[in-house]
């Protein structure tokens, strides 16, 4: 009972247990495994078609992705999630409901918004949190929990939803819009932390001054943009066909729409391993040791995926994904650590933004040429020109001197 009342009760201390439940209500997606057959069954799309309906996505995300990521850094984190929560309740409502395409669409674009005023607001609300408790330094550690419980939720969820899928594709999506207004409730249980004043002139920013500043920090220091640029590219191609390829991959050769789920389910306990382990992972080998051997497990599991064509491929796929996992704790600590802290969901943002970008750029191209060539070669030609670039950034960043800022910076 004291637990259940400590939950209630609004607090900085108490905002750490609230945000774990949070990120596993709003996470929690029975339509991820089967929402690319949804649309090639009840809409009659192709490929190449489901690929540009995701690319519109992309690009609207893109396209507001910083603008509501200072709206989180203006008018509040808490508003910003709470907004984006609403919006995507009614959007997957929309989108698994309406029979006609261009609603379709619209439900689409209006997700992608409210994914935007999620995406860095949360994260800046967790570590404004921690800063707040004195506790800033165990953000990697609470990190790595909370992609754990991220991913958890996400695989139980495409594990159901497989099932569910199975016999009804449209449920997928209106129960996951009932458990999002739980979400919204537990979102409205949230303290906002205290914004920090800017540190030149010593007051709150406004929304102009906001992007201004941020784009002057990313300007300013080198670092911060390769910290960026390592954090996109490296899982862009694996990320790419999980949303979107593995599905008509895994049908491919040879496996039904039930064990979708299950696939799903075991890409992601590979990913929740990695969360889990980040902290020891990056500890035993090191910061930067860590950041140059974490590609080569990413970008060969997706070589390895369209080398070996088969229920195979997809194991090796999923080791990549491990490491992937373990890495963004670390890359973020990097990005927050030399952020300031008026504009840390901005920047959040274009984090996000770069990514979005990225992937609106390479899932046409792959469905284009899985098409034409075959799925495994689009995989092949994907990774080795996302390792080329991956590589690219890791010489330029290694001339610094340091390449990473310390802890306490």
């Amino acid at each position: 009972m004291k637990h259940i009342q400590a939950f209630l009760t609004p607090s900085f201390a108490g905002n750490i247990p609230r945000f774990f439940v949070f990120r596993a209500l709003y996470n929690f997606m029975l339509f991820l495994p089967v929402w690319v057959i949804f649309l090639q069954r009840d809409h009659g799309l192709s490929l190449t078609q489901v690929t540009f309906v995701d690319f519109a996505f992309w690009i609207t995300m893109a396209v507001t992705e910083v603008p509501t990521g200072a709206v989180a850094d203006t008018l509040g984190r808490k508003l910003s999630n709470l907004i984006g929560v609403g919006l995507t309740a009614v959007s997957l409502l929309l989108f698994g409901l309406t029979p006609d395409y261009a609603l379709l669409l619209v439900a689409n674009s209006l997700w992608a918004v409210a994914m935007t005023f999620i995406s860095g607001a949360d994260l800046a609300l967790f570590y404004d949190t921690l800063r707040t408790l004195g506790r800033e330094d165990q953000y990697q550690l609470y990190r790595g929990r909370l992609q754990a419980v991220t991913l958890i939720s996400i695989a139980v969820s495409s594990g159901l939803g497989g099932l569910l899928g199975a016999y009804n594709l449209r449920a997928t999506f209106t129960i996951t819009a009932a458990v999002l207004a739980v979400a919204f409730v537990v979102v409205l249980l949230l303290k906002e932390p205290p914004r920090e004043p800017d540190r030149e002139t010593g007051k709150h920013l406004g929304y102009l001054g906001t992007l201004r500043i941020t784009w002057q920090t990313i300007l300013r220091l080198p670092g911060l943009r390769y910290a960026l640029l390592y954090s996109n590219l490296v899982p862009l191609v694996g990320s790419a066909i999980q949303a979107t390829f593995i599905q008509p991959y895994a049908v491919e050769v040879g496996l039904p729409i039930v064990i979708l789920g299950i696939v799903s389910l075991g890409l992601r306990l590979f990913q929740i391993a990695g969360s889990t382990y980040s902290t020891r992972l990056v500890r035993f080998f090191g910061e930067w040791r860590w950041l140059l051997i974490a590609p080569l497990f990413e970008i060969g599991g997706v070589l390895a995926l369209g080398g070996v064509n088969g229920p195979w491929g997809i194991l090796v796929f999923a080791v990549g994904g491990l490491a992937g996992s373990a890495t963004t704790p670390l890359v973020e600590s990097l990005i927050l650590r030399q952020t300031p802290g008026n504009i840390r969901a901005t920047i959040l943002s274009v984090d996000s933004l770069v990514f979005r970008l990225m992937l609106a750029g390479i899932g046409p191209l792959l469905g284009i040429l899985g098409d034409r060539a075959g799925i495994p070669y689009a995989f092949v030609a994907a990774a080795g020109g996302t390792g080329f670039l991956v590589l690219l950034t890791l010489l330029f960043w290694m001339r610094l001197k340091p390449p990473l800022p310390a802890v306490n910076e």
